[in-house]
């Protein structure tokens, strides 16, 4: 029984890093795949604090194949550059890199730009990194305005972050960032790590206020094809629907066992996701 439409999904480049970013676009488009997340500074798409590669010849890459970026996604989670930094000169670095993101994704035709909350230091109060994570996504919303794009934030794992890795954190940093394009995302992984139901998540934000999500198999961790964790596929694609969710269901394949043959394994994930995702 289908229960959405193959449009609804879309494929983050990140288990493709040993790969060239043509590849990617060329196994996605075999597949039927419509929407690309795609990964700034990583695999053919090179950004920093000072500026970003021609967007166009990428552009171009993607319309030869029939394909959008919607969503994306500077890099955040393992890299220099964060949404809590606290030296001043990184913080500036890291608004810069992120205002540079929100450009490079808007001249790929990205509405969506998906963040997380960042991480302050273990050693220092929580409320400390909080509250300039709350800086930051107030000074980028004002950069994200002036190109029609949002801001969508995920949760975190607890090893990852102090300050955004529970949905009560999410929804405050939400609440104090208080800007109209700065809005939630689901990760399933985290959620699933935190003891947390996608129904907590609409309960807390609505569906006007959740617009992304990272919609892959975990266990509770790790972040899997679909069927290599124990989530109920079929039932995560109808409590996101019955909520009246719009958004993408963005597959975030990270475990490093998918970087060897990339192309295998999102064949295997499809398998699963067509059960449920038709044209």
């Amino acid at each position: 029984m289908k229960l959405a439409t193959t449009d609804r999904l879309s494929v983050l480049n990140i288990h493709y890093g040993n790969y060239t970013l043509d590849y990617f676009l060329d196994c996605q488009a075999e597949l039927g795949i419509k929407n690309v997340e795609l990964l700034g500074a990583h695999q053919g798409l090179w950004m920093d604090h000072q500026g970003y590669q021609d967007p166009a010849p990428i552009r171009r890459k993607l319309e030869e194949r029939g394909l959008k970026c919607p969503v994306f996604t500077p890099e955040n989670c393992c890299y220099g550059y964060q949404f809590a930094a606290k030296e001043p000169e990184l913080k500036e670095r890291c608004f810069r890199f992120f205002s540079n993101g929100i450009r490079f994704g808007a001249e790929l035709g990205a509405k969506i730009l998906e963040a997380n909350s960042g991480w302050g230091y273990w050693n220092e109060p929580e409320e400390e990194g909080f509250k300039r994570a709350v800086e930051m996504f107030q000074r980028l919303s004002e950069v994200a305005k002036e190109y029609d794009m949002m801001i969508a934030c995920e949760s975190l794992r607890p090893e990852e972050s102090l300050i955004g890795y529970r949905l009560d954190q999410i929804r405050h940093l939400y609440d104090e960032v208080n800007q109209p394009n700065f809005k939630a995302m689901i990760d399933l992984t985290a959620i699933s790590v935190a003891g947390e139901t996608i129904q907590d998540w609409f309960d807390a934000f609505g569906a006007e206020n959740i617009i992304h999500s990272h919609f892959q198999d975990c266990n509770p961790y790790g972040h899997y094809v679909w069927g290599d964790g124990n989530r109920n596929l079929r039932k995560d694609v109808e409590d996101m629907l019955e909520n009246g969710y719009k958004g993408l269901f963005s597959q975030e394949l990270t475990d490093r066992g998918y970087f060897a043959d990339p192309f295998y394994h999102d064949k295997r994930n499809m398998r699963n996701l067509r059960m449920y995702f038709g044209d």
